[in-house]
């Protein structure tokens, strides 16, 4: 179960979400998964003095209204303004010292400058990880991910992501650096990946990660693999057709026979 905690229905994806998020319930329920698991720890490089919104409430404001067909800080603001409800779930609170003292408990929404300034201080790998972290607690176990490399539309740099097929979401990406490649990115950061999705056993990925090196890490750790073996990999391919052909020239492991006896039929 993704969440559902108070409105007596759970969802299994953030798309399924989005698609029924016209109502308030399934929005409050999201906001309080976020603010409670995914941002809760989340490291805030901003001086206390003077601080009226915490990190991981504008963040997870900015996860709910994205998935509520939002695109842009303003839209964002606009979003927190006309559901104020949502704000305390989310990890907003209201002033220790209000100006206006029959105004102390409300809680302000953010400005859509704040929130540009939340979007331009958050350290890009700990929010990956923490988002990792929250979406890794989904998984089932003995989970298949696909790993594969995309170049961002409008953009030049490639990102390595890990796809999970059944929560139907990317939960874990990399940025490959200018003087690496999709294969030398995968590399540096597969140990920590197998070490945090321990429920995944099986992984994927096409003929640019079909590697010896890469098939020794997964080994390692005791899953198992699945690359994609191509014309380019000659002499790889070879050594995988010779084996499989070998093993048709085994005699069977093991022979099933009739009790009577009357005939006996081999099994590999």
């Amino acid at each position: 179960m993704l969440f559902g905690v108070g409105s007596g229905k759970s969802w299994t994806s953030l798309a399924e979400f989005s698609m029924t998020a016209s109502s308030t319930a399934p929005v409050a329920d999201l906001a309080r998964c976020l603010a409670a698991q995914a941002f809760s720890s989340l490291h805030d490089p901003r001086k206390a003095k003077g601080l009226r919104h915490g990190l991981g409430a504008l963040l997870s404001l900015v996860v709910v209204a994205l998935l509520c067909g939002e695109e842009n800080p303003e839209q964002i603001s606009r979003f927190a303004s006309c559901h104020p409800e949502l704000l305390p779930s989310l990890g907003f609170r209201p002033p220790s010292q209000g100006r206006v003292p029959g105004r102390r408990e409300r809680i302000a929404p953010p400005s859509n400058d704040t929130i540009a300034r939340a979007l331009r201080i958050a350290e890009g790998a700990d929010l990956n990880l923490h988002i990792g972290d929250w979406l890794g607690r989904m998984l089932a176990e003995r989970e298949i991910a696909a790993i594969d490399g995309k170049a961002l539309r409008g953009q030049l740099d490639y990102t390595l992501s890990v796809y999970c097929p059944s929560l139907g979401h990317v939960f874990w990406q990399e940025t490959v650096g200018t003087k690496e490649n999709e294969l030398s990115a995968l590399l540096r950061v597969l140990p920590e990946l197998l070490s945090r999705l321990g429920k995944v056993r099986l992984f994927t990925g096409d003929a640019g990660f079909c590697h010896k090196e890469v098939a020794r890490i997964i080994v390692a750790k005791k899953r198992h693999y699945l690359l994609q073996l191509k014309a380019p990999h000659l002499t790889d391919l070879k050594l995988a057709k010779d084996s499989f052909a070998q093993l048709t020239l085994r005699p069977p492991l093991a022979r099933t026979v009739e009790k009577r006896g009357a005939r006996g039929d081999a099994k590999s």
